[in-house]
């Protein structure tokens, strides 16, 4: 119990310190509403899909943003460390605020559906440019390293909101609007973003600390690093993995659950809408629940660190990633189905904050960018083969044994890496988890999934 009360302490703590300094304040403030607009038409966008062309639709749909994104992101993300980051910000709100907009108009006049399905995509596209200057605008925004760490806390704590706020924000609206509506709520979020981000100054060199002033006066030589290529740096980084045991296990786990994550993308709504009928505003309390669960799961895997056994917890997420699809297919009913997203959304934030930590320990420090570039592509790939395989199955097979094929499938495939991610825990963490401070990219890389 001391040890709750001193986490959440320190939490509040943190929390509190970032708030206090008007440039983070005010990037958060943009930040938080934005992953609410992100949610609404997100969920909005599904539901519409879903009703012009049925679940092939959606998972087509997902599969194509996914691939789409993982080619662009790797070129987009390059802007961050060429231009001024809030400009780039700035620019992707605009653009994405433009595109939204046209959605929203197309949908109110009844218009090809064509044309709101590559909108959706392009949406998707534009922003992959904020993500990266977001994540690399906050150390120049902190005016000491306890800002920074504090800064990494705010953001976890916004997106677990934004996870649950957004989806539940859109089922409302569907409920007494329309998607139209829907849309045209989130780009009125990228307005509100623009204005706050384009506001945002940062702090003088006297307001500095001199360690901070000294990490920006070395921030050119990382992305002197950073501007190789992405090729090589992805080459370089499966090379690493495939020469490591324990990192390519762990890896091969993590793209099994990424796998699972795509196929949620489909069988969410399959589930709410054509298996439970509650529709779009019972999707959006499904939804919902994943947030919740995020928030809670972050708060175990924290607890859980003092264990020290972060390789067979992580292994264990992955299982309760997986192993709720075949409680749904066994127990159609909408308890099951919103226990199931509950405890998915609590593995998922054991999963990622145990993921990170572990390779943290394992790779050498100047290895790692590689080996988490290299991952980025084995996500993408993951999530574009679950919607996929998704879409197939609830064609052959049915939307129950499909996810229960899936949720097997998964299940079992983890169980070879036991004793690997016993032997990490009983090799890397005997002597208790050391930490060691992530870098903001490195934090924000695995959180990033689902904001796509």
């Amino acid at each position: 119990m001391s040890q709750v009360r001193e986490e959440l302490r320190s939490s509040k703590t943190a929390m509190a310190n970032v708030f206090a300094n008007p440039a983070l304040r005010r990037i958060f403030l943009a930040f938080g509403v934005s992953l609410i607009g992100d949610g609404v038409f997100s969920l909005s966008a599904v539901v519409f899909v879903y009703r012009s062309g049925g679940a092939t639709a959606v998972g087509v749909l997902a599969v194509v943003r996914y691939v789409a994104i993982a080619s662009v992101a790797p070129f987009t993300s390059t802007l961050a460390d060429q231009y001024d980051r809030r400009i780039i910000m700035v620019a992707s709100d605009l653009v994405r605020l433009v595109l939204v907009a046209l959605a929203a108009t197309i949908v109110a006049l009844h218009g090809s559906k064509w044309y709101v399905y590559a909108l959706v995509v392009l949406v998707g596209l534009a922003g992959t440019a904020f993500r990266p200057s977001q994540a690399s605008i906050l150390p120049t925004l902190a005016k000491n390293h306890d800002e920074i760490a504090g800064a990494n806390v705010v953001s976890s704590t916004i997106e677990s909101v934004g996870f649950f706020a957004g989806p539940a924000l859109a089922g409302f609206l569907l409920a007494f609007t329309n998607v139209s509506a829907a849309f045209s709520f989130d780009a009125a979020t990228f307005v509100w973003s623009a204005i706050v981000v384009f506001s945002i100054h940062a702090p003088t060199d006297a307001e500095r600390s001199p360690e901070i002033i000294e990490l920006l006066r070395q921030a050119p030589d990382e992305r002197d690093a950073r501007a190789q290529s992405f090729l090589a740096r992805a080459i370089q980084g499966f090379r690493l993995i495939g020469n490591d045991r324990n990192v390519l296990t762990l890896v091969v786990l993590y793209v099994l659950q990424c796998v699972v994550a795509g196929a949620s993308a489909v069988f969410t709504v399959a589930i709410a809408l054509k298996m439970l009928h509650i529709g779009s505003s019972g999707l959006g309390l499904m939804e919902s629940l994943l947030g919740i669960g995020g928030l809670v799961g972050g708060f175990v895997a924290l607890m859980l660190m003092e264990r020290a056994q972060l390789a067979m917890d992580f292994a264990l997420g992955v299982i309760v990633w997986a192993a709720p699809l075949v409680i749904i297919a066994v127990l159609p009913t909408l308890g099951a189905a919103l226990l199931s997203m509950w405890l998915i959304g609590a593995a998922n934030s054991v999963v990622d904050v145990n993921a990170i930590t572990i390779l943290q320990h394992i790779v050498p420090n100047d290895k790692l960018g590689r080996v988490l570039g290299a991952l980025e592509g084995g996500e993408v790939a993951g999530m574009a083969l679950g919607s996929l395989m998704m879409t197939v199955l609830i064609h052959w097979t049915g939307l129950r044994t499909g996810l229960a094929l899936i949720g097997i499938a998964v299940t079992l495939a983890v169980l070879p890496g036991l004793p690997t991610m016993r032997r990490i825990d009983q090799t890397v963490f005997a002597d208790g988890v050391k930490h060691r401070p992530p870098t903001t990219r490195h934090l924000h890389h695995l959180r990033w999934r689902h904001s796509h």
